[in-house]
């Protein structure tokens, strides 16, 4: 559903709220009593167009925003070549839902989460360091002792970013 159809059926839930507000109001300042009669009748029909339509609105929201929703386990985050940053999900009714980010936002909500994540692990009594899966050269791992950061001998190209190249990347 579009937002625009989403938007119709919000506008039609009004139109029927508005329609039996004005029946109602116009039967309590009518003085004939067949009138008035009439007049809660029409606010009677406009009061179950209007539920109806309520239950319309509550069924398209439901539909387009889900409850909950987890990370997807295969390529949960990716690069788009527009420069935006995707999160993908799955809902609790097993539908995809992808989240986009700038990469300042992305860049942001990450170092917020490495955050997050540590506070909680150390509020729960585990340690950050101890779930934090140590490199392949680290004492921990078995491999060699070093103090230094590994550096690398092989000349490694910079990764392939796609999308057009921006003044500061062409040489």
């Amino acid at each position: 559903m579009t937002s625009d159809e989403l938007m119709n059926i919000i506008g039609h839930l009004v139109e029927a709220y508005q329609n039996s507000t004005a029946h109602r109001v116009a039967a309590s300042y009518e003085t004939d009593y067949d009138e008035r009669g009439v007049q809660l009748a029409n606010q009677q029909q406009w009061d179950e167009i209007a539920a109806h339509r309520l239950r319309e609105v509550d069924r398209a929201v439901r539909a387009a925003f889900p409850a909950q929703a987890t990370v997807e386990g295969f390529m949960p985050v990716r690069a788009l070549p527009d420069g935006k940053v995707e999160l993908r999900a799955i809902d609790t009714a097993s539908r995809p839902v992808a989240v986009l980010f700038t990469g300042t936002e992305a860049l942001n909500l990450g170092g917020r989460l490495t955050a997050c994540g540590a506070v909680t692990l150390d509020r729960i009594g585990l340690k950050p360091d101890t779930e934090l899966r140590p490199d392949s050269g680290s004492p921990v791992s078995g491999g060699p002792a070093c103090a230094s950061p590994a550096i690398g001998t092989a000349p490694v190209l910079p990764p392939v970013v796609p999308g057009p190249a921006t003044g500061a990347h062409q040489r």
